[in-house]
């Protein structure tokens, strides 16, 4: 058996505690951004992969269908653009809601950055949603916009500032903006404790309910990737960065 730890009534190969009934994380803890400190998810992962990659032609993300790729440079600066458009065309205010209905696409990464660091928040729903069930989120998120495809605009209703077709023309003008002003959107000052996103459960036991998740609870999750990627050493950089990726957008 093993043994215990006599002070915490620990077992230190488990990590069990009889006491409380808990097990507790046998790691080292991992050091934490200040709480008080004003930082957008968008901020901090662009910070870590500021110091990550080191060649912005590295792929970011993979369209299968048509081939088409992003590389990391691109992927920034989409962000960057699109955040930059959306303030100079949309009179968005922070902490806005932005609902999201559509398909897999390699946009709607571009789309769920460049809001988060605008402090906007994120709120992506099934597209294969009835309108009953896409109208009851609605009620629940409040949003001003929607970012939607012209398979899936017909399920929202009128809103504030009505809806952004994600396959339009107009929408992919707003990737490419030439004359984006420095600095812009940093003058979003975005805290931690404000709300990233909002995701709806499952239903199972009762009709959907909106789930907040906070900026840091998205920084949270990202340090601890970043932190087993750099673990995992070198050799495996560029898989522990898709990974990373992977991980990160299946959340939101």
């Amino acid at each position: 058996m093993a043994g215990w730890d006599s002070n915490r009534l620990m077992e230190p190969k488990t990590g069990f505690c009889r006491q409380t009934g808990n097990y507790s994380c046998l790691r080292p803890p991992i050091p934490l951004q200040p709480i008080n400190q004003p930082l957008s998810a968008t901020e901090f992962c662009f910070s870590i992969f500021n110091s990550t990659f080191t060649d912005g032609a590295t792929t970011f993300s993979v369209n299968t269908t048509t081939g088409e790729t992003l590389s990391y440079s691109q992927f920034v600066s989409q962000v960057r653009s699109l955040a930059y458009s959306l303030q100079q065309r949309y009179s968005l205010c922070q902490n806005d809601v932005a609902f999201i209905l559509s398909p897999p696409s390699i946009h709607i990464p571009v789309v769920y950055f460049a809001l988060l660091s605008l402090g906007i928040v994120v709120s992506p729903a099934n597209p294969l949603s009835s309108n009953t069930e896409i109208a009851h989120q609605i009620q629940l998120s409040k949003p001003v916009v929607a970012f939607v495809t012209s398979e899936t605009s017909h399920k929202i209703p009128s809103l504030t500032h009505g809806t952004i077709l994600l396959d339009s023309p107009e929408f992919l003008s707003l990737l490419t903006q030439s004359n984006i002003v420095n600095g812009l959107t940093k003058s979003v000052k975005v805290n931690q404790s404000d709300t990233a996103a909002i995701l709806y459960s499952s239903g199972t036991t009762g009709r959907v309910k909106g789930v907040m998740i906070t900026h840091p609870n998205l920084i949270a999750m990202m340090t601890v990737i970043h932190h087993q990627n750099t673990n995992q050493g070198q050799g495996n950089e560029c898989r522990c960065r898709r990974r990373l990726w992977w991980r990160l957008l299946n959340r939101t």
